[in-house]
Parts: structure tokens; sequence; C-alpha cells
């Protein structure tokens, strides 16, 4: 019974060729005819004994059915007698392996009916499966484009920041706010206002003292003062200085003439007032602070005003306090005699020996002179050939006058009250 194989009862001994040995055929008909009456009281069998041929179904699937040649035998002499023992069984188990046979095939058709709906399933599976692909390759494209126009905004907000947008039309404002109207009231013999310098000093800055060049000098003095309680950055320009400070904790603050800075500060959300900070330093009470700061401003005073600084400073510090001003360094000819000029606003240089002694005069102690940007190796003038004629005494008349000509750029005093 089957498509493939054939299953021999177990009542049946076959031989090792085929040959049909002793049948046992009142055991195997008593135990078929139990089987039967089991199946028939569970619904399982009917019908009446039929040798004929079973028709076979269609090539759409594999079909079970009972083969009633099986009780045929052309074997010589004894075929005869294994084909009545074989018609005689057949004819007692045919219900029995008939209805086998149909339950067979109702299986095989539920496996084959479960085929046909797991590759319909899986086909369907591959099309969602392109689908999402699909959906997957375009998210990627909007993905990509989402990150090419953040790359553009990024670049055009850069190309803004360069143009100085927003402070050129600040200063367009105040300019137009400031400018006072014609009267016709106005005495023809009045004297002319002295004129104003009207200079865009933020975009100065930003050329010839650029923020990463700033942050660079003034991230030591960030360190100096991280535990010097309240601290005041006179001229402190973009507030480079006051932020370092405000990160570590420091209480500080700033004061800036420059309007577009102050500006520039309140943006970034810094403490910066607008005003004179050098006359704000002289009337804080006496050892209200512990740290003031003034970098690139002392150029910028009359040699009164720097007095005023210093001494002020020296009031309004605390015990310990500590004053930090840097400037211009005048002991390089480039920096005191070239590079020094090209601030309109500057007034002269100032020797280092000369602001420290008045720190000294003043009252404060540990006096430090901290020499700052050095001169880059290509701008340098060149050591001779070792093998020149007197290479050591050119070597040394050439570092002197490196040191002399391009020497370091500016310098720190760094002033300390007892």
């Amino acid at each position: 019974m089957g498509t493939e194989e054939h299953h021999t009862p177990a009542s049946v001994d076959t031989g090792a060729a085929g040959q049909v040995g002793v049948i046992d055929v009142e055991r195997l008909v008593e135990e078929l005819r139990g089987r039967a009456a089991a199946m028939r009281a569970a619904g399982g069998l009917g019908g009446d004994l039929d040798l004929g041929a079973i028709p076979v179904s269609g090539p759409d699937r594999p079909r079970v059915t009972f083969n009633p040649g099986l009780g045929y035998s052309t074997k010589p002499v004894v075929g005869p007698v294994i084909t009545g023992v074989k018609k005689t069984t057949l004819r007692m188990l045919f219900h029995v392996l008939d209805g086998l046979a149909r339950e067979a095939d109702t299986a095989v058709g539920a496996l084959w009916n479960r085929a046909d709906e797991a590759e319909r399933r899986l086909a369907a599976a591959e099309g969602v499966g392109t689908s999402l692909a699909a959906e997957i390759t375009a998210r990627e494209g909007v993905q990509a484009d989402v990150a090419s126009l953040a790359t553009r905004l990024a670049d055009l907000e850069e190309t803004l920041r360069g143009l100085q947008v927003a402070p050129r039309l600040a200063r367009l404002e105040r300019s137009t706010r400031a400018a006072p109207p014609p009267s016709a009231e106005a005495a023809p013999s009045a004297p002319p206002a002295p004129p104003v310098l009207r200079m865009d000093y933020e975009r100065f800055e930003d050329r010839f003292r650029p923020e990463t060049a700033v942050t660079a000098h003034q991230r030591r003095y960030a360190e100096i003062l991280a535990d010097a309680g309240r601290v005041v950055d006179v001229g402190c320009g973009r507030g480079e200085l006051v932020a370092m400070l405000r990160e570590r904790g420091v209480d500080a603050y700033g004061y800036e003439l420059e309007p577009d800075f102050v500006t520039l500060a309140a943006e970034r959300g810094l403490p910066v007032a607008q005003g004179d900070g050098i006359a704000h330093v002289a009337g804080l009470p006496a050892g209200s602070v512990g740290g003031v700061v003034a970098s690139h401003v002392v150029e910028h005073l009359e040699p009164a005003e720097v007095l005023r600084l210093v001494e002020g400073a020296a009031e309004a510090l605390r015990p310990g306090g500590i004053l930090i001003m840097e400037t211009p360094n005048p002991e390089s000819l480039v920096a005191g005699s070239v590079n020094f000029h090209r601030d309109l606003t500057h007034r002269r240089p100032i020797h280092p020996d000369t602001l420290a002694f008045l720190c000294e005069t003043a009252g404060f102690v540990d006096i430090e002179v901290l020499r700052l940007s050095p001169v880059t190796a290509p701008d340098l003038l060149p050591e001779p050939p070792e093998d020149a004629a007197d290479a050591a005494f050119l070597t040394g008349v050439i570092g002197r006058l490196n040191s002399l000509l391009y020497g370091f750029q500016d310098y720190a005093v760094i002033a300390r009250l007892p």
C-alpha cells in the first residue's frame, strides 16, 4: 500500500529474496478482523469488498490507493498457491487496506494543500520583503537628502556668520538712533563736535585676534583664577575668559566699552556690562573681588589711566588677590613697531619692566612676567650651515637678531597681593 513503499503486516513472514514463507492465516485474519471491527465502530470503514481497480487521481498531486494487483504471483510451481492465498487474504482485508489507503490519501492531500499554502505564504513574504527593501532604500535616500541639507545649512550659517550680518544691522540701527536730527535753532557759531571713531572693531578683532588665539592665551588665566572667587574682566571683548571661568564655577563678569561685544556677550548669556571698566574697578569696595583681568587694555590707555587701573585693582582685591594684565610685547621690534600700529586705537606700547614696576609700587608682590606668542620657525632668520666659516659666531648673531626682531609677541604681568 502506497506510492513508493509496500508495508507487509507483522503476521506475514517474508524471506530475504521476497519469497513467502510460512503464513499463519488464521492468526492474521483474526487480527485484521479485530482491527476492522474497531474501525467500523469508529465509522472509519464501509462498503462492499471489491477487487476491481481503484482509479488513480490526476497528476496535480500524488494519490494513495489500494492496488488489488498485489494478489497475483507469477512464480513457477508455487505461483497458483501464492495467488490463491493472496486473493483470499486480500478479500478478507480489502475493507481494512482500502480504508487505510483512503485515510493515507486524505492525509497526503492535506499535506499537499499545506505545502501549497506554505508556498503562497512564502511568495507573499518574499513580496513583503521586496516592499520592505524598497522602503528601506527610499528612507536611506531621504536620510541622505536630510544629511546633505544639514551640511548645506551649516555652510550657509558659516557664510552668514562670516558676513557679520547681525552685528552690521545692529550697528546701523544704533548709529541711526544715535544720530541727532538737524536743529534749525542751533547756534551757527557752535564749535563742531569732535569726530567719533566708528570702526568695525568686532570684525577687526575677528581677523587679527581670533577667538581661538585669545582662548589659548586665556586658558591659563582661567586655571590661575580657578579659586579666586569673584573676578572682573576689564575690557573683556567677546567674553572668552568670562565664559571659561563661569564653566569652572567662578563668579566672573565683564566690562566692555564696545557695544557690539556687549551685544554678542548677551546673546551668549554672559554677564557683561557696557561701561568704563577702569572706573568700575576703582569704585569697588575694598577687598570685594579675588581677581582683576585686563587683557590687551593698557596699550589703549594714557599713562594716568594705566596707573589708575593698577592702583584701583590693588584696592579692590582681597588679600591674596590676583591682577593679570596682557599686552603687546615691545621687546620684539616686529610686535612693538610693526604689528602694534595695526590697531588705530592703540596709544603706546608698555615695556614689561615698566608694568611690573607699577604693580610693585602699588603693593603687589610675587610679580611674574609671562611672555607669550612666540614666532614660529618659518618666520625666523635661518641659522647658517654647520660647515660654514665662523658658523658658531654667526649662529649666535642670528639668535640675538631673532630674539630682537621676532621675540615673543605678547606678555602678561601676573601680580598678587600679600
